[in-house]
């Protein structure tokens, strides 16, 4: 349930949207029923409820991502797809975008982990430049190839 005061706030902001020939039409009991119907819980808080005022130089842009329990009637919601369509150009833009942001993080992020995972995991051999003997090459566990000795072992990370 709302606070009374937002209720109030709420139902002044309205109420002084109405043009005054209109308003003092309303008698009291039409004035308490819509304040009771400002604070029932339908008027309540959403589950997601995010607004943000994006900073971009010489534009006043704001973002709102709102997400809760579905409560409108069927009715209400036909005629809500009517006023406020999903698929406009401006829509279609920013999905285009937004899937295009998300995507190119994803691939980086899941690359950047890929690599990491097989570099940890892979091993290169290279040759051991200390060590010029096979005799001592083979002592230590490597092969001698080619007058070198060749560790198969080795990590780049080492």
């Amino acid at each position: 349930m709302k606070p009374p005061q937002h209720t109030a706030l709420t139902f002044e902001k309205l109420f002084a949207e109405i043009d005054p020939k209109v308003a003092n039409t309303f008698t009291v009991e039409q004035l308490e029923a819509i304040k009771r119907g400002f604070s029932s819980p339908a008027w309540t808080r959403h589950s997601l409820n995010i607004r943000v005022s994006v900073p971009i130089p010489g534009l006043r842009f704001y973002l709102v991502l709102l997400a809760g329990s579905e409560r409108r009637s069927q009715v209400r919601l036909r005629s809500e797809k009517g006023l406020y369509p999903f698929w406009t150009p401006v829509n279609i833009l920013f999905i285009i975008g937004f899937l295009s942001i998300l995507s190119v993080s994803g691939y980086t992020i899941f690359s950047f982990i890929l690599s990491s995972l097989t570099h940890l995991s892979s091993n290169y051999p290279t040759s051991i430049p200390w060590i010029s003997d096979k005799s001592e090459c083979e002592h230590t566990g490597r092969i001698w190839r080619d007058g070198k000795c060749w560790d198969s072992e080795h990590n780049p990370n080492f």
